[in-house]
């Protein structure tokens, strides 16, 4: 009786143990030990790749194994090779870092003064006093600071919003023109793409420097002879804000020649005259004769002054190439001493004697220019005068010594007193050393002490009324 394998189904022959076309075991002709041990070994008997259905299922069986391999790898891609292993305390969930904050919010100054700092809503106008120039400003915006000696200008300060602006008269000691002077201030700020602006009587330049905006504004009164000016300076970063401000100030800064006078009549000095018509004859008949009192004009009484320029009377630097001058106005009677003819020609000074010049007994204000050296402080330069006075004196005494600006510029006036051996008073002497920039300036007023409070008024005067071509 033909039998058939279970597992493939094809006959088998009687007391086949194997089946001749799968390999399988016939159970029925096996003992159980037999059937075990044959079991055990039937797989490594087989040296070739089956193609039956233990074939088939060997290869899903791989086939398996490489998709589970294969997710398997996937996962440890999404995990990633830095990933640590879970642990039994992973329950805890890691301490947070927090992440860093963006460079442009941390690492950046700020841009500039805030805009909230800008405040203009309380405009009050200055006037200055002594030349008749009146500006709208705002004051709850900038502070005003104490008046020059001079009386000359005023600067204003913003401070929280890193703002200034100021304004200052002085005579145009060299007639300069509106373009010459307007070419003077763009070189000095420095911006050679500055808006530049002008008229018959006046300019204005705007221009950057380093992180501000200048604004100047230069009006030329009484025939061009006096130069008033306006400098505004704000941040950039603060423009938007500034701009309407600016245009609202630069607007109303003006000069009106009515207000030096109304000044002086406020102060005591004597009023104007007023022009009256002349006597007809019958009325020059009913009064008395008398004999005609001298003329006299309002000044009567008063010195009389003169301008002078230093370029035009032949002062200079030699080897220098910039421009070194001075102007200012001395007493008209008093005479001028061409210290560039005398028997030591110094052609950087320039001297005017009183009309009492006579020997020892003299007035006399002198002005000197000498370039900035190398390391030179104002102090420094104040200090080397006076160790000159001292060596040349018997006796020589500080009197007093303060720092101040003229023309606005820095300055050290001090006043010294000689006592030669023949007189226990000589000699008074007042002293302004002027920084300006590349140039010092010196002026020196002397009188004997008898005479100095009578005469003093000079050197004030003439700090007063002084001017640099700088």
């Amino acid at each position: 009786m033909s039998a058939f394998c279970t597992q493939c189904g094809a006959p088998l022959p009687a007391n086949q143990k194997f089946c001749t076309k799968c390999g399988a075991a016939v159970p029925d002709s096996n003992p159980p030990a037999a059937a075990a041990e044959m079991k055990q070994t039937a797989p490594a008997a087989s040296t070739t790749p089956p193609v039956s259905g233990f074939g088939k299922s060997r290869a899903i069986v791989v086939a398996a194994l490489v998709v589970a391999g294969a997710a398997l790898a996937a996962a440890l891609v999404m995990i990633g090779p830095q990933s640590p292993p879970k642990s039994s305390t992973a329950a805890a969930p890691p301490k947070a870092v927090p992440p860093a904050a963006p460079p442009a919010t941390v690492a950046a100054p700020p841009a500039g003064p805030a805009t909230t700092a800008i405040k203009a809503s309380r405009w009050e106008g200055y006037t200055n006093t002594r030349y008749g120039v009146v500006i709208d400003y705002p004051a709850d915006l900038f502070a005003i600071q104490p008046p020059p000696p001079d009386n000359a200008g005023r600067n204003f300060t913003a401070e929280k919003a890193g703002a200034r602006f100021h304004i200052y008269s002085h005579a145009n000691a060299l007639n300069f023109s509106v373009e010459e002077l307007q070419a003077e201030d763009v070189l000095d700020i420095g911006d050679a793409e500055a808006t530049k602006q002008d008229g018959a009587d006046w300019y204005q330049v705007v221009a950057s420097k380093e992180a501000e905006t200048i604004v100047r504004r230069v009006l030329l009164s009484e025939g061009g002879t006096m130069i008033h000016r306006l400098e505004i300076a704000y941040p950039k970063t603060a423009a938007a804000a500034f701009e309407p401000v600016v245009a609202r100030m630069v607007k109303s800064f003006r000069v009106d020649p009515t207000i030096p006078e109304k000044a002086a009549n406020a102060a005591g000095s004597p009023p104007s005259p007023v022009a009256t018509k002349p006597e007809t004859k019958q009325a020059a008949s009913k009064q008395p004769e008398a004999k005609a009192p001298e003329a006299k004009t309002p000044d009567a009484g008063k010195p009389v002054w003169r301008r002078f320029d230093s370029i035009g009377m032949g002062m200079r630097l030699p080897g220098y190439g910039g421009k070194a001058g001075v102007s200012a106005e001395v007493p008209a009677k008093w005479a001028y001493s061409a210290a560039a003819n005398s028997a030591m020609p110094e052609p950087n000074v320039i001297d005017f004697q009183g009309l009492e010049a006579d020997g020892e007994d003299v007035l006399h204000v002198t002005f000197r220019a000498e370039r900035r050296r190398a390391k030179a402080t104002l102090a420094s330069e104040a200090k080397i005068i006076k160790n000159r006075l001292s060596e040349g004196a018997d006796n020589y005494r500080l009197l007093s010594e303060r720092t101040t600006q003229i023309a606005l510029r820095s300055a050290i006036v001090f006043s010294v007193q000689f006592a030669g051996s023949d007189s226990p008073d000589l000699l008074r002497e007042d002293i302004a050393v002027i920084d300006a920039g590349e140039v010092f300036y010196f002026v020196t007023f002397g009188a004997p002490q008898a005479r100095y409070a009578a005469s003093s008024h000079v050197f004030t005067h003439v700090l007063d009324t002084i001017g640099f071509a700088e």
